[in-house]
C-alpha cells in the first residue's frame, strides 16, 4: 500500500464514530465516586414495576445481581424488557443516616442485542 493510500485510510477511520464499550452496572453499584457525573453505557433488564407520570419514568435495570434506578423524560419501559441504556451517572453525597445509590439520568435507550 503507497503512503498517500494509507494516510487516505487513517484519515477515514479517524472520521468513524467510536463504538463505545458499555460499563456494567455492577462496576457503578461498586464504585459510584469513580462514575459520578461521567456518561455511561449499560445493558439489563428492567425489573419492578416502573414509575411514570406526564410522560417522565423512573425504573431499575438488573444485570448479574446488581440493580441501578433509571430516571428517564420517556415513558417507561415494561417490566423483562431487556434495554441498553445510555445516561449520565448522578451521585448524591452520603449524609448522616444514608449512604445514596447512583442513578442514570438517562439520555438514550434501546433494546439491547
Amino acid at each position: 500500500m503507497s503512503r498517500t493510500a494509507s494516510l487516505i485510510a487513517v484519515a477515514f477511520l479517524a472520521t468513524l464514530p467510536a463504538v463505545a464499550a458499555a460499563t456494567t452496572i455492577a462496576d457503578i453499584v461498586n464504585n459510584p465516586n469513580a462514575y459520578a457525573n461521567t456518561q455511561v453505557t449499560v445493558v439489563g433488564t428492567v425489573i419492578l414495576l416502573p414509575l411514570g407520570f406526564a410522560g417522565e419514568s423512573m425504573y431499575t435495570i438488573a444485570a448479574d445481581d446488581r440493580r441501578i434506578t433509571v430516571v428517564s423524560k420517556n415513558a417507561a419501559p415494561a417490566v423483562g424488557e431487556h434495554l441498553e441504556v445510555s445516561g449520565k451517572i448522578g451521585l448524591k453525597a452520603p449524609d448522616d443516616e444514608f449512604t445514596w445509590p447512583p442513578v442514570i439520568a438517562e439520555s438514550g435507550r434501546q433494546p439491547a442485542p
